[in-house]
């Protein structure tokens, strides 16, 4: 189920089944229509921190002031720029290729990082754009923090490709990605079109790069010469062989 914030009534109701009639967080849960994870993050975020105690109108008080103080660090953001990064995510860019496309198109824009941060504390009703997002929630990358990843041999960055690609004009210009299954169990690698917005796509048993080059030289036998010119793939090192 989608996260929504938790209303002034919610937290009276959680209020009187918790502490009240002391039922237990699953029971809950289920009695509120709320996922057992959310149900535990507002008793842990919002009690009080001298008593220990969930009390409705300090758990109010305190979610408000942190999302005000949230709001605050994007006040910089333009509502133009969010605007463009909605339309973007609705459709399904990755906050990653939004902030580099943004910049190479002279827009102003603002780190992948930051759109993560607005999307997951709902700056200005972003959260509701998260549905768009191919991976949900996972542990972000930091600046600063040494990567344990490889890197990809012979990269090529998105700043080199043709800028008739990004215009969108011209058959032949592929952008490349994997969706993992529920608990992991497949992974479909898929290939659009820029232009034509046109899908190849095929189920690998794995994500490893062999599978993948597998996959991927399948799907493109029946494509003709004259519509591959290039090919864009993410920093995932199952695209590690993309020569």
């Amino acid at each position: 189920m989608s996260y929504t914030h938790f209303t002034a009534s919610e937290r009276s109701q959680l209020y009187k089944l918790r502490v009240t009639d002391k039922l237990s967080q699953p029971a809950i849960a289920a009695m509120m229509k709320r996922s057992k994870s959310t149900i535990s993050r507002e008793l842990s975020r919002n009690s009080s921190e001298v008593h220990k105690v969930y009390l409705p109108d300090t758990a109010e008080e305190m979610a408000r002031r942190r999302r005000a103080k949230s709001q605050g660090r994007f006040k910089r953001v333009s509502a133009t720029t969010i605007e463009e990064v909605k339309q973007r995510l609705e459709q399904y860019h990755s906050p990653e290729q939004i902030s580099g496309r943004m910049k190479q198109e002279g827009k102003s824009t603002v780190s992948y990082e930051t759109m993560y941060q607005m999307i997951y504390v709902n700056h200005q009703e972003l959260g509701m754009w998260k549905q768009y997002l191919r991976q949900k929630q996972k542990r972000r990358r930091r600046k600063g923090v040494k990567q344990k990843r490889g890197g990809i041999p012979n990269r090529v960055g998105i700043e080199f490709r043709p800028a008739i690609a990004e215009a969108k004009t011209e058959i032949g210009h592929w952008e490349s990605d994997t969706v993992i299954g529920v608990n992991h169990t497949g992974i479909v690698v898929t290939h659009v079109d820029k232009a034509s917005k046109y899908l190849l796509a095929g189920l690998a048993k794995n994500k490893t790069m062999e599978q993948i080059n597998r996959v991927t030289i399948k799907l493109f036998k029946e494509v003709e010469p004259a519509n591959l010119k290039t090919k864009t793939f993410d920093n995932g090192r199952e695209f590690c062989g993309h020569e």
